[in-house]
This record gives structure tokens, sequence and C-alpha cells, in this order.
């Protein structure tokens, strides 16, 4: 068979052909046992969502929310390592996962403190699904760690209500000892004030006042002194120089005394006195002599007692200037002495301000023991209405209580609409039917004009009539797969247009959904003896694809048989692939090898069927 015209061909009879297709009762009772089947397991074996955990602080809290968790869904632990988070959003992003947990470092202690820890989660909303489901699951879980951590803190406030309690039960006697406290202490005041009160400060300063008197008078009566001996230390330099000129005076005697004592020796000596002649002359010159002589003795003595007057008035002198001096040191230590007892005016005239102050410091505290012992016993009735008021410790604040722990969820794909998400789903959905339903009624309205009984006379081999006429079909609907991926391109902004790679493997994966959904409808329309069998057909076969590819039902909600079903169908491998290379940006090899498998067994079976 040539290629090109057969493709030909089965384009021209697409042309002309209406299509009339009806939904009969099969596929309706068909659809039904399938749901059945997907809904029919028991709630408690429904597979659980895995949910990656990340806890950063390994505290007992920490511990206590992942117990939690794991009540509601499986756990998946990335460890306690700084790239954890890192490691499990990226698995949330390339579809490993549908939600992760991240507990924050300090967890523990935050809760102890009494201040709001944050969760983050991460979630693949990609999976409109199920991410709504995990993320309330996920809220509710916290909601109930909430309740529980706030009833045991609740439970520990009632304790230590009870505790305190019974602490303000022992009050009562320490306010009675109080009391007494307090009356002694008036009492011991009392008798400080009565101390203070006996202290004569007048007397103090009437003495103080007589010293200083005293200590004036001392001072005047050394001034007076002062100038005493100043007059006299006047008068003896007075005397100092009568006794002067009296020493001049007798040394001046004296030496007129010896000119005349020499005269009267020479002029005895010019006589003879042993002569007769001149006895009469000589006696007289004696008795003269003789009186000079005692008169140079009196002259002497005077002499000398002027120069030991002179000594004494000397020694007198320097008697008076240490007088003087001592006088003076007197007056500096009277002056001293008017500053000490002007000081001690000052101390005492301060102790006497201090004790006024005291005196009535006493009394105001006198005043505040009285309204100590007043207030002890409103106290009392305090602490009888506190025993039965107590409301509750409020060191920590009601938001702790409400909510110790918030969680972020982060839409790793942002908010955008459902039929974003959708469309990878959409696109292989509408182009499996479309590949059913052309290739099965088309190739029966050939088998209805005796196209089939010619290519079984001609002897065609049959394997290549089924392979001829799978590409063919295929080769005509990549249009169609083109127009859709142009559609989501331009009007939902699946990818860029101009992204030569994505529509490679857009392509490549809508062209493998053809090629395998095409080659089954091939197989179907073996088997259909009329277009409406064949359009039943593909109805029963499309509709169970449907619900078993995840996009109205999630695998998480359906029993692990049916799930595992759902999975291994060319329609789910279909879908894989488009929102590996869509969303996920990551290899669709594996889908795209499975496609490629049903396309060459239902192909296959296409060409074994024809030999019946």
């Amino acid at each position: 068979m040539n290629l090109p015209s057969e493709i030909e061909k089965d384009a021209k009879q697409f042309m002309r052909e209406g299509r009339t297709l009806m939904l009969l009762v099969a596929a309706p009772l068909l659809v039904l046992l399938v749901m059945g089947s997907i809904f029919s397991g028991d709630s408690t074996l429904v597979g659980k969502t895995a949910i990656g955990i990340c806890d950063l602080d390994s505290s007992n809290a920490s511990i206590f929310f992942v117990d939690g968790v794991m009540n509601s869904s499986e756990i998946i632990s990335y460890g306690n390592g700084a790239d954890c988070p890192e490691r499990m959003e990226k698995d949330v992003r390339t579809g490993k996962l549908v939600a992760g947990l991240v507990i924050p470092a300090g967890f523990g202690y935050g809760m102890e403190n009494g201040n709001t820890q944050s969760i983050s989660m991460l979630l693949d909303n990609s999976r409109f699904q199920v991410s709504p489901s995990i993320e309330a699951a996920v809220l509710a879980n916290i909601q109930a760690t909430n309740q529980r951590i706030g009833a045991q803190f609740i439970l520990s406030v009632w304790d230590r209500l009870d505790a305190a309690n019974g602490k303000l039960g022992t009050i009562y006697a320490d306010l009675n000892e109080t009391r007494g406290r307090a009356n002694r202490m008036k009492s011991d005041l009392n008798k400080t004030a009565e101390s203070l009160n006996a202290l004569n400060i007048s007397s103090v300063q009437d003495e103080i006042r007589l010293a200083n008197s005293t200590i004036a008078q001392t001072s005047a009566a050394l001034d007076t002194a002062e100038s005493n001996l100043t007059k006299i230390e006047s008068n003896f330099a007075d005397y100092q120089s009568t006794l002067n000129q009296t020493e001049a005076d007798l040394v001046g005697i004296d030496g007129t005394i010896e000119n005349i004592s020499g005269y009267v020796g020479a002029a005895k000596g010019g006589m003879n006195c042993t002569n007769p002649l001149f006895f009469a002359a000589c006696a007289p010159l004696d008795s003269l002599n003789a009186s000079v002589e005692s008169a140079h003795l009196s002259v002497a003595q005077r002499l000398d007692k002027v120069r030991k007057a002179e000594i004494d008035l000397a020694a007198a002198n320097i008697t008076i200037q240490e007088f003087k001096a001592n006088i003076a040191a007197a007056k500096i230590g009277a002056n001293e002495s008017v500053k000490g007892i002007s000081s001690m005016q000052d101390f005492v005239s301060q102790l006497e301000s201090n004790r006024a102050e005291s005196l009535q410091t006493l009394l105001e505290v006198d005043k505040s023991l009285d309204e100590l012992v007043g207030k002890t016993y409103d106290l009392e009735k305090i602490i009888t209405d506190s025993r039965s008021q107590i409301s509750g410790i409020t060191s920590r604040s009601p938001q702790f209580i409400i909510s110790p722990m918030l969680a972020s969820p982060d839409y790793l794909f942002g908010k955008r609409p459902f039929f974003e998400f959708m469309l990878p789903s959409v696109l292989p959905l509408i182009l499996m039917f479309v590949a059913l339903f052309l290739a099965s009624t088309s190739l029966v309205k050939e088998k209805s004009g005796g196209t089939l009984a010619r290519v079984y006379a001609s002897q065609v081999n049959r394997f290549e009539y089924a392979i001829v006429k799978v590409l063919s079909y295929t080769v005509l609907l990549i249009p169609v797969a083109i127009l859709l991926a142009l559609i989501a391109s331009v009007f939902y902004n699946m990818f860029p247009v101009a992204d030569m790679n994505t529509w490679f493997y857009v392509l490549q994966a809508l062209a493998l959904l053809i090629l395998a959904f095409v080659s089954l409808g091939v197989v179907i329309a073996i088997y259909s003896e009329s277009e409406a069998t064949a359009f039943l057909a593909c109805l029963v076969v499309g509709l169970p694809l449907l619900f078993l590819s995840g996009l109205l039902f999630p695998f998480e909600f359906m029993p692990p048989l049916v799930a595992t079903l759902g999975l291994s169908s060319p329609l789910t491998q279909a879908v894989v692939s488009m929102q590996a290379t869509l969303l996920y940006h990551s290899s669709q090899f594996a889908s795209s090898a499975v496609l490629l498998a049903y396309a060459a067994v239902f192909t296959l079976l296409a060409a074994l069927s024809l030999k019946k």
C-alpha cells in the first residue's frame, strides 16, 4: 500500500462524512459500573497522600506536630539538613510530591516562650483535585494541634492557679506578722524621735557663742599686748640711743680726766717735792691727782654699768621680739579657732536642720506604717476575693492560646485558573475521543463499502495495511493537535508561541497519543458492524479511561488496584507526558515510550484481527 495515496483518500473521506454518532444505553451502564468500582473502596483503605516533612527543629513540639500529621497522611521525612527545604521543593515542583511542610528552627523554643510559630507549606497547586484537600487537611491538623497545645497550656494554667491559690492561703499569717513588725517599727521610731527631741542644740550653740566671744576677747588682749610691746620696743630704742650717748659722754669725760691726770703728773714731775720749797705746791697736786684718779675710777665704773645696761637692753629687746612672735602665732591660732568655731556653728546649724528633717521623715514613716497596717486589712479582703475570682495567667498572649502555629501555603505555580492546570489533561482527552471516533467510524464506513473485502481479495499484507491505516489517520489528525496546542498557547498562555523546543515536545506527546488511540480505534472498527456500534464502543472505552486518568477523580482517592490501572492507561500516560512538558518542564521519555508501546500493541492487535 502507498501511504501518501492512503492519506489522500482518507482525507477526502473525512471531508464528505457527517458525524451523527449517538450515545446508547451500554455506555452509561458501563460508565456507571466504572464509577462504582472507582468509589467502591472503603474510606479507611483509600491510599493516603504522602506529605513531605522537613523538620529543622527536631524538638518535642515539632515531633508532637508531625505525629498529628501522621494520623491523617503518610509522611516522607526529608531529615533536618540545611538543604532539606530545597530538596523537598524540587520534588514538589517536579510532581514527585504533592505537598511539603517545613518546620523552622526554633519552633519548640518559640512555642515554649509563647511566640506564634509559622510552618511553611509547599503545595503543588497544579494538582487542583488534591491540593485543596491537602491544604485543608494540614490546616485542620494545625487547628487540632493548636487545640491540643491550648488545652495543655490551659491545664498548666489551672495547676499554677491552684498552686497560687494555696500560696494565697498562707499570706494571712504573713499579713499578721507584717502588722506586728509595723507596730514594732512605730515604737522604735517614737523612741528615735524622742532621742532627737532630747538633743539640746541651743546649749551647744550658746557654748559656741561663748567660746567665740572668749576668742574675740583673747584676740583683743593679744592686739593690746602686741601694741604695748611695740611701744616698749620703741622705748628700748630710745634707751639704747641714750645709753649710747651716755657711753660716749663717759668716754669723753674719762679722756678728759686722763688728760687732767697727765697734766697733774707733768706738773708734779717738774717739781721736787722733796724740796721743802715745793712741798706746799706738791701737796695740792697729790690731792688733785687723787681726786682725778677717784673720778677716773668712778667714770670707768659708770661706763661699765652703761655697757652692761646696753647688753641687758639688747637681751630685753630679743625677749620682746620673741613675745611679739608668740603673740602673732597666738593671733593666727585665734583666727583658726574662729574659723573652726564658725564651721562648728555651721555643723550645729546643719545638725539642727537635719534633726528637723529627720523628725519630719520619721513622722511620714509613721504615717506610712499606719497606712501599711490599714492596707494589710485591705489586702486580706483582696486575697479573699482573688481566691474566688482568679481568671488565669496573662503572661502569654491570647494569640498564642488561640493559634500557636500558622501555616503559610507557598503556591509554587502561582495563582492561576484551574483550567490552565487542566489543559495538559484536556488536550489529550479531546484528541483521544477525536482519534477514536474518526478512526473507528471511518474504517467502519470503508468496511461497509467493501474496502476491507477488496483488501482481503488483493492479498495485501495485513500488517502493512494496519500500519498504513494507523499512520494515515495519525497524519490527518496532526493538524488538529497543532490547532489545539496553538489555542492553548495563544489564549491560555500555556507556553510561548515562539518556544520551538516546547512545540517539539508538545507535538511529540500529542502525536504519540493520536498514534496510540488511532490504533485502538482501528481495532474497534474491525470488530464493529456499524458506525453506531463503533461510536458506542469508543464511548465504552473512552469514558472509563477518562475516569481513570485522574482528571475528574484524584488517584489518591481511588483504591490501590484501580489507581494502578489508571496510572498505566494510555490516556494517563499522555496526560503525564503533557504535564511533564508544560508544568514541570521535566523529561517525558518514560510516558512517550509507554504510548509508543501501546501504539505498537494496538497496531499488532489490529493486524492480527484483520485475518479474522
